[in-house]
């Protein structure tokens, strides 16, 4: 385990993996950044443990190099199998700590894939956070209630063993090393909830669903991993500095500020095409979906035909900056900005490898503005002027999954002065559709969202 308490070399900026990540109005010394590894400066405070439908399927990774996690199909052709995996002594008072309380400002577990046989993975996996204790003796079919006709999944967020999976890790080759954004559940432990640990986990329906999750298996690094660099790690960046936090969602606290448009190529992405009989050109109100499919392009042709559509979601939040108790103070430097994405599930194809990414709009819209409507080509691109650099992209959304995409840049920019044109969300060199949940979605809570954290953290 390591504590870095940042200097003058990377000033206003928390250090994560090797990257340089700017944090509006942030001295850098306010920021901590400390990572816990088994057997890494000292620390041993990781417990995991793999679970699964078969027996051989449960053990303690301090007894394997890796396990193999799995997605459950119906047929029985693929058993599910997760993974456990708790960090002990994260928090308190002692150095290499995080401090009750702290506002987190980045959080990854971080996995490396093995070089087993078949290790490699095309996806997607999710990170849950547990919400009820494990240990040697914890097995999938016993110690995780269900209400559903399986008999048992393993912890599951429909069940209240899990939160609604939040972090999500893509495809992975043999040897590589990622990280899932898991800020909002450390978050909820500095905040006092129990730290039981995450559920890595592939997503699951029910018996008479058809296939809702991979069966593409995956081989990870466990804490008996012989190299430590290769066992899990928990990456934490955080605050002590007092933050005030607020959150935007259509429904809450009485807001309806939001608006979404989802707008759709059609079956030919370069010419205006709303009379096509089949699939023409069109724009759709998110406030009147529940849930949708975003999309990526992929042309058949030359001339712009598809075999799969350019189907991307424009999303704003009025009236975020203000002096009303539920705004964000506009004098005051934007700290850490989500949007808040909820992966859909009421199709067996909701999950998406991605990437999908989040982009700042630099032209204006609204519920009616079609796919012809933005520059000279159809579609959004930078090079047309439509939007601006990539503020995140993401990989990994299983069935119900909430995705954090983080758009300081773009929230901080309309503080200054920036002219607000929402952001777009699309995607980023994939084909593989992604079901979301819109403004209008019958579930309030998984409805579109901004998070913002605000601070005056800059030293005099």
């Amino acid at each position: 385990m390591w504590h870095v308490e940042m200097g003058s070399v990377c000033r206003r900026a928390v250090w994560a993996g090797g990257l340089c990540l700017v944090l509006a109005g942030m001295a850098a010394a306010q920021v901590v950044t400390v990572s816990f590894q088994n057997g890494v400066n000292g620390y041993n405070g990781t417990f995991d443990r793999q679970i699964g439908e078969r027996d051989v399927d449960h053990k303690d990774g301090s007894t394997v190099p890796n396990y193999f996690l799995d997605g459950f199909a119906p047929n029985g052709s693929s058993p599910d199998a997760q993974g456990l995996v708790r960090f002990d002594d994260i928090f308190g008072t002692e150095p290499n700590r995080i401090p009750a309380g702290a506002t987190i400002l980045s959080a990854e577990l971080i996995l490396t894939t093995s070089r087993v046989g078949n290790a490699q993975t095309g996806g997607p996996y999710g990170v849950a956070g547990l919400l009820q204790p494990f240990d040697s003796k914890t097995s999938y079919f016993v110690s995780f209630a269900t209400t559903t006709n399986m008999g048992s999944r393993g912890p599951w967020w429909q069940d209240g063993s899990a939160t609604r999976p939040v972090g999500g890790y893509g495809a992975q080759a043999q040897g590589a090393t990622a990280g899932a954004n898991v800020v909002s559940i450390v978050q909820s432990w500095a905040d006092g909830a129990p730290a039981h640990g995450f559920a890595i986990q592939a997503g699951l329906g029910d018996s008479t669903s058809v296939q809702v999750s991979t069966t593409d298996g995956w081989s990870i690094g466990t804490t008996g991993a012989p190299l430590p660099d290769e066992r899990p790690r928990l990456t934490v960046a955080y605050t002590t500095v007092p933050v005030v936090r607020k959150t935007f969602q259509n429904g809450l606290q009485g807001y309806a500020g939001t608006t979404m448009a989802i707008v759709r190529s059609g079956a030919n992405a370069l010419i205006e095409d709303t009379t096509a009989p089949s699939d023409p050109e069109r724009t759709e109100d998110g406030a009147a979906l529940n849930q949708t499919f975003l999309d990526g392009v992929q042309f058949s042709d030359v001339a712009g035909n598809t075999s799969s559509p350019d189907d991307l979601a424009l999303l704003k939040f009025a009236d975020v900056f203000g002096s009303e108790p539920n705004q964000v103070p506009p004098n005051v430097p934007v700290t850490k900005a989500w949007v808040v994405i909820t992966t859909g599930d009421t199709n067996a194809n909701a999950r998406s490898v991605g990437p999908y990414a989040a982009y700042p709009m630099l032209r204006p819209w609204d519920v009616t503005s079609l796919h012809s409507s933005f520059g000279a080509v159809n579609g959004l691109q930078g090079s047309d002027g439509d939007i601006g650099p990539v503020l995140a992209s993401l990989y990994g959304f299983i069935r119900g999954a909430e995705v954090w995409f983080d758009v300081t840049a773009y929230l901080e920019g309309v503080r200054t002065g920036a002219a607000d044109y929402g952001v777009s969300l699309q995607a980023n060199g994939t084909a593989d559709g992604w079901q979301i949940h819109t403004t209008g979605s019958t579930t309030p809570d998984a409805r579109p969202r901004l998070v913002v954290y605000s601070a005056d953290l800059r030293t005099p």
